[in-house]
């Protein structure tokens, strides 16, 4: 019997501690979008640093333009073709007051202006190119010889697939692949 009091004391007294638990967590300084195990504080987006006078232009087609401050989810008066120029009133939080070449004032989304004289360090890539390595111009190091005894066996997967090259190799073996869509193959 006195056993029974003491766990239901513990039990009563277990319940009540949870009361606290029901509350936001105040203390700390846990962030939750910092990677595991940093104490770096996170580094935040920055907004372009425009100024006033300076001319800039939109970065993206269908750039919005506001004649208005937008409020909530306010919908645009006139959308922006990428590369339209404007010069830069003033800046506000997230948004830039801005005047078009036509006279026109309004806000645009900071983030989608640039400055057309920045230089980007990103390389000029062509997306229908390749990166063959080593270069085919010779200038990579020298691939190993390879011996027989090192290439792979015969139909072995290759390294590297090319959906438009034709089957090679033999015939694989088992069972008859299934037929699209659940069908029933013909002669069953």
């Amino acid at each position: 019997m006195n056993s029974r009091v003491v766990f239901s004391l513990g039990v009563l007294l277990s319940i009540s501690a949870c009361d606290t638990m029901n509350q936001p967590i105040t203390g700390g300084n846990f962030d939750p979008l910092r990677p595991p195990g940093s104490d770096s504080n996170l580094i935040k987006t920055v907004a372009p640093a425009f100024t006033a006078g300076q001319f800039v232009q939109s970065s993206m087609d269908n750039t919005a333009f506001f004649k208005k401050r937008p409020v909530g989810d306010a919908e645009a008066d006139k959308l922006l073709t990428r590369g339209t120029s404007m010069k830069v009133i003033s800046l506000t939080d997230s948004y830039t007051k801005v005047e078009l070449d036509s006279g026109e004032v309004g806000f645009v989304p900071s983030v989608m202006l640039e400055d057309p004289t920045a230089v980007v360090n990103a390389p000029a890539v062509n997306p229908n190119e390749f990166q063959v390595y080593p270069p085919l111009d010779g200038s990579g190091p020298e691939l190993p010889a390879v011996t027989p005894a090192e290439k792979p066996p015969e139909g072995a997967i290759p390294t590297v697939i090319d959906p438009e090259a034709p089957p090679s190799g033999p015939a694989p073996s088992g069972p008859a692949p299934l037929p699209p869509n659940g069908e029933e193959l013909e002669g069953n």
